[in-house]
Parts: C-alpha cells; structure tokens; sequence
C-alpha cells in the first residue's frame, strides 16, 4: 500500500469550529491544513486570508461545522471493509480490540499509510481463561499465552506482548451470567491472575482496558491499576469507585449501545435501520441478514438474560450520569460489530439521551477518546500542530447530534478519503 499522498495547502473558509475541546463552537473560522497537519485556526477576517499561502486551495465551507475525526475507543473488526465502512461514517482512529499482538501490531503500522481505513490503535492480546469469555471459538495468540494459568506466565505473557510492539492489553473479567442466564456461567479469570497481568503491564508501561460490566470486577480492575474499563458497568457505581477512577484518571467506555443491543436486539436493530442513510450504506446482503426474523433469535439464544438486561439500562444511564458529573474521563465506545462506524453516532445519540449535552457528547469521541489512547498529543483536536482528521458537516450536531451523520467531507491526515464526491 502506498503512503498518502498530502495536498500541500488547504484552507477552509466560513465554516463553525468544533474543536473537540469541550469548548464553545467558534462560527465563521478558518482552518488551514499544510501537509497533513493544522497550521492556523483563527476567525476569518481580510487579515487571516492574506495569511494563506499563494497556491492554496481554499474550500468554502459557509454554513458547515468543521470537527475533528471521530475515533472509537472499543471496536471489533470482523473485515477489512468494516475498517472501510468506518472511515466513510468519519471515524478517522479507533482501539481495535484484538487476539493477536503481532498481527495487532502490524495492522496498526500498515493503518498509518493507508487512505481507505482509520488509524489502528490495538489492545492486544484478549487476556481470559481457558473457557471463559473470549475462549468462545476466538483464536489464540500464535506468541503469547492468552490464557496464562498463574501470576507468573501472566507477568510473562505481558513481557512478551510487550516485546512484540502493542501499546496496551486487554482483560476480560466476567462469568457473562448479566446476559447468559440461565446458560451456564463461564469461568472467571482468577484474581491473582488479573493482578499480575495489570501490575506487570504497568511496569512495562503499556495501557489496560478491563472488560467488567460488573460492579465487583469493575472495582478489582480499578484497584488493580486498569486504565480504561472498556465496558459499562451494569450496577450502581458507589462513591468510593467513582472516586478512585477519577483519582486514577480511569477512562470509562460506556458502550451503551451493546447493552441496548442485547435488551432488544429487533427493536434496536429496527431503530437503526429507520435511518435511511444509514440502511443504504449496507451491503444487501448484510441488510437482508439484520433484517431476517432469525437474526434477533440468534442473539436472543446466544444470550437469553434480555430482561436483566433490560433493567439495567436505567443503571448504565445513571452511572454514566453520575461518572460524568465527577470528573471521570468518558470516552466513546461501541464494541458493536452489527453497523461499524454508523454506530459511533448511535453511540453518541444515547449518551446524549442519558444525559449528557451534544458538545461533552462530541468531546468523549474526539479528545477524551484520543487521550484514552495515549493519542492525544496527536490528534483529537482541532489545533495547531495536530493531525488534520477532520469531519466536515452539512448540520449542525450541536441543535441534534444525529447530524454527525450529515457527512460532506472526511479528511484523514490532511487528504479527502470520503465520502464520495457525488
């Protein structure tokens, strides 16, 4: 795959700044881009244009809101076209949770120099046990023991990961009895097990995302020095928990929508595809799939605690609430694999149901997002200095945020990679 090939200098004219900060949306700005990188952000004026340099191209984008890419802090990427169909829907970075940490590893370099799918942060491996969750017909790590049986060939699993070039892991703490029940429960990581993989990845310095949508697990993974729990959790924060993350700076990623996903598979299926831009984005074949009655039967066998579920979505509101509120980082997450890319703005449309308003909405997929990815320096915002992935809208997703699927241009590193000009 050739690199990207950059523009050297583009200038955008007139558009409303969002600049993923949190901060007030700035209207009437321009936006200069050199290279794949910001160089000016400055209200327009006769003064800030002769600031251009000759030969620019200069794009009028009156009437549009300018935001920074989008980025997914928990995907699962069953192809390569979904990497593709996540690019087109402005998602620019995403954390691909994967099995493999050399493969992880790899496909995340190849990301920076193609044009066609987002940047690829990976956590790798999916540390479980054998049985457990994520032992489901997952393949294992062709290097590292994804199931290390003790303390020590955890710390050594880590070591080796480490070695091979990924920036985090991740832990799956959970019997999945939340949505199984009344299947059998799977096997838990043993305690000792999870302490030594998150005390070693943190001497080795590499981040760790726990999977513990409950309560208990959510606060071993906290105490045992987790960066990120990269699920929502399904009961009752208590004070003491959401204190410890917000001292510990521990992001939360709600992934709000697999829980609503799993309450009621046919109705949140169905509410998705009302969206006709979002229906005709779809292969047929997928389309015809989601649609098909078998479709909600399958979840529903797979995971048949649908009312447990259910009840707790008003908990998952509350907590996110209430995170939120004390100062715990929120970044976006979807772990949904049904509409990649499409699912960030429906990601993004229950946060702002459960709460929160369309600009800290906005800033948990752009900045908040990058930060949980140590790739904040980098992008995130919309700065100086920063990586030109830039989401250009027609509407204004500040009056509803579903207009973050008004999509008029995506721009990846400085270079237009979607949608297609019609």
């Amino acid at each position: 795959m050739s690199p990207l090939i950059l523009a050297a200098t583009i200038a955008f004219r007139g558009a409303t700044v969002i600049d993923g900060t949190g901060g007030p949306a700035r209207p009437n700005m321009l936006v200069v881009v050199t290279d794949g990188r910001i160089t000016l952000v400055t209200p327009l004026t006769p003064e800030s244009l002769a600031r251009v340099p000759a030969g620019a191209e200069e794009i009028n984008a009156e009437g549009q809101w300018i935001l920074p890419g989008l980025i997914d802090a928990h995907v699962h990427a069953e192809s390569d076209d979904d990497l593709k169909r996540m690019l087109r829907w402005g998602v620019t970075s995403v954390r691909l949770m994967a099995e493999d940490a050399a493969k992880a590893a790899e496909a995340a370099k190849t990301s920076r120099s193609r044009k066609d799918i987002p940047d690829l942060f990976p956590a790798a491996p999916i540390f479980t046990v054998k049985g457990g969750w994520w032992d489901q017909g997952q393949p294992p790590d062709g290097n590292v023991d994804r199931f290390p049986a003790g303390p020590d060939e955890a710390r050594a699993a880590v070591r080796k990961a480490a070695a091979l070039g990924v920036p985090e892991i991740k832990l799956m703490l959970d019997d999945m009895g939340w949505c199984r029940d009344p299947l059998p429960r799977l096997p838990r990581m043993d305690p000792a097990v999870a302490g030594a993989l998150l005390s070693e990845a943190a001497r080795a310095k590499l981040r760790a995302t726990v999977h513990a949508p409950r309560l208990a697990d959510a606060r071993e993974a906290v105490l045992g020095g987790a960066t990120a729990l990269a699920h929502g959790v399904i009961e009752p924060l208590d004070r003491d928990t959401i204190q410890k993350m917000r001292e510990r700076a521990v992001f939360y990623i709600p992934t709000m929508g697999i829980f609503e996903f799993l309450a009621d598979t046919r109705a949140f299926v169905n509410g998705i595809l009302s969206d006709p831009g979002i229906a005709t984005s779809l292969p047929r074949t997928t389309l015809a799939r989601y649609n098909a009655s078998a479709y909600a039967r399958e979840y529903r066998a797979k995971y048949p605690n649908t009312e447990g579920v259910r009840r707790a979505l008003p908990t998952l509101r509350e907590n996110l609430r209430a995170l939120q509120a004390a100062g715990v980082p929120i970044a976006l997450g979807t772990d949904m694999w049904a509409f990649p890319g499409a699912g960030v703005s429906v990601e993004l449309d229950l946060y702002v149901r459960s709460g929160m308003n369309p600009m800290e909405a906005i800033r948990s997929a752009t900045e908040t997002a990058a930060r949980s990815m140590g790739a904040d320096a980098d992008r995130g915002t919309i700065a100086p200095g920063k990586r030109a992935d830039l989401l250009v809208l027609s509407l204004d997703p500040l009056s509803d945020i579903r207009n973050v699927r008004a999509i008029r241009a995506v721009y990846k590193n400085g270079v237009r990679v979607g949608p297609p000009t019609p």
